[in-house]
């Protein structure tokens, strides 16, 4: 019959291995993230740049005095360098993903190894003081 009580054995993690596991953890779905959010920049920029030239055709008002209309050469640029603003969010939020993987990594690395330290450090001291015990009988 059990007592209810359940022992885990926390094997040690070495810190270096785990912290290049969780930058390539974060760092490949941070790539195909930050792809997707390239290409919506860019995609963004070529509606907005749509939208304001028919607001602007319609209404007849000239495009610089249109919401955006100061940004017009930047949304421009934006939209005719997408092979260039696509590789580059991904890299980007790839980096970004990489770190924050990369501190989990560190934190959990952390934590296991403190634990198995008050493990271990709680076996040494039942061994010491069944030690006493007998010493102290005979």
């Amino acid at each position: 019959m059990s007592n209810g009580v359940q022992h885990f054995r926390i094997r040690s993690i070495p810190l270096g291995p785990a912290l290049v596991t969780g930058a390539w953890a974060g760092f490949v779905p941070g790539l195909f993230i930050g792809g997707v959010l390239g290409a919506a920049i860019t995609f963004g920029a070529g509606a907005i740049l749509d939208w304001m030239r028919q607001l602007s055709f319609t209404t007849g008002i000239d495009q610089a005095l249109l919401p955006f209309g100061d940004r017009v050469g930047m949304l421009q640029t934006l939209q005719d360098d997408w092979f260039l603003v696509i590789p580059a969010a991904a890299v980007a939020f790839g980096l970004l993903s990489a770190l924050i993987g990369l501190l989990t990594a560190a934190v959990v690395s952390a934590s296991y190894g403190s634990l198995l330290t008050a493990q271990a450090d709680a076996r040494r001291d039942r061994r010491r003081g069944s030690r006493r015990r007998s010493d102290s009988a005979a």
